[in-house]
């Protein structure tokens, strides 16, 4: 296998639009961490004129400071080991893992459309292959997943080893799972040596990885 088998354009545009969003989400922890610094600004003012100052509320708007800066460090994290993907070519990579980078990046392209995405329960699995183009693909099957459901509804990825290979599944309890535009990934999956398949019986996409080496 090539240390990479993406176009890169492809990847440009891949990285751009997982910088855009992570972008977006520490302007809303900024945007959080103003406004609690606004009304302690304000407390401290009312303390001035004599009125007194709940310890509760200042602990409430303390917690609520460092809960934002732990969202903020996760943020930072993320974007770390996703734009390290792309310092090696093909290599042994953790499937769990790397789904579950793969989940935290996409999270907020769900919320935008008002469902949930999740991890679900992963088995131990393994795959030589480039994690830039794995992430780039499972962002793909994932975006293209949630264009076919509806508002409310919760999607869940998951890995397993299978024979001579390794499979995610993309599944939502009650609802079936379809994929009507794959034009965004489908030659990636092909140069991965990627299937994806539909279980139409009960709604389950599944994305196979065959064995390389």
């Amino acid at each position: 296998m090539t240390p990479t088998t993406s176009n890169s354009r492809d990847d440009l545009q891949f990285f751009g639009k997982i910088n855009a969003s992570a972008s977006h989400e520490i302007k809303n922890v900024f945007a959080v961490i103003n406004e609690a610094a606004g009304l302690v600004e304000d407390l401290t003012l009312m303390s001035e004129k004599g009125m007194p100052i709940e310890p509760e509320r200042l602990k409430r708007v303390a917690k609520s400071i460092q809960g934002q800066i732990r969202r903020g460090d996760d943020i930072i994290k993320n974007m770390n080991a996703f734009a390290h993907s792309m310092d090696e070519g093909a290599k042994e990579v953790n499937l769990e893992e790397t789904l579950g980078l793969t989940v935290a990046l996409s999270t907020r392209m769900a919320d935008m459309k008002q469902i949930g995405l999740e991890q679900g329960k992963c088995e131990p699995a393994t795959a030589l292959v480039c994690p830039f183009d794995l992430m780039r693909l499972l962002h793909g099957v994932i975006a293209a997943a949630l264009d076919t459901m509806t508002q409310g509804s919760v999607l869940t990825v998951a890995a397993r080893p299978s024979t001579d290979g390794a499979t995610f599944t993309i599944s939502s309890s009650g609802q079936v799972i379809t994929l009507e535009n794959d034009t965004a990934f489908a030659e990636l999956a092909k140069q991965m040596n990627a299937t994806i398949t539909n279980n139409e019986k009960d709604g389950v996409l599944e994305l196979f990885l065959k064995k390389t080496a």
